[in-house]
């Protein structure tokens, strides 16, 4: 009997991320984009006996999140990671830790805003 492709969960979020991060990069079209990226923990996905960690690259995975299986936590979480690895190595001038322009916007925002902390008589 052949085996139905379907049976793979269909992932609309990562409830338990371990890692997230947004990239520079330069596609190899020669797009400059910044992509964020997100793995989550291995979970066991027991209908099937085995385990998966979602993974997140926004442009990449796009438009859903990609379970990427083991045959325990480690190797999920080991195939996950050759899975991003394989998306930096697919791109160039990679530049991890990258802030979204709009996340700066935000951030001088807030620091304008702040208090002063005040000082303390001698």
């Amino acid at each position: 009997m052949p085996r139905n492709e379907d049976w793979r969960p269909k992932l609309t979020r990562i409830d338990d991320p371990i890692a997230d991060d947004h990239w520079e990069y330069v596609t190899p079209e020669g797009q400059q984009r910044i992509s964020r990226l997100t793995v989550g923990r291995p979970v066991h996905y027991p209908q099937e006996r085995v385990w998966y960690c979602p993974v997140f690259i926004e442009g990449y995975t796009t438009p859903r999140i990609k379970p990427i299986f083991g045959s325990g936590p480690v190797d999920s979480l080991m195939n996950a990671m050759s899975f991003v690895r394989g998306f930096f190595e697919e791109n160039s001038e990679v530049l991890p830790g990258v802030k979204p322009k709009d996340a700066n916007r935000t951030r001088s925002t807030r620091r304008k805003h702040q208090a002063k902390p005040k000082l303390r008589p001698p």
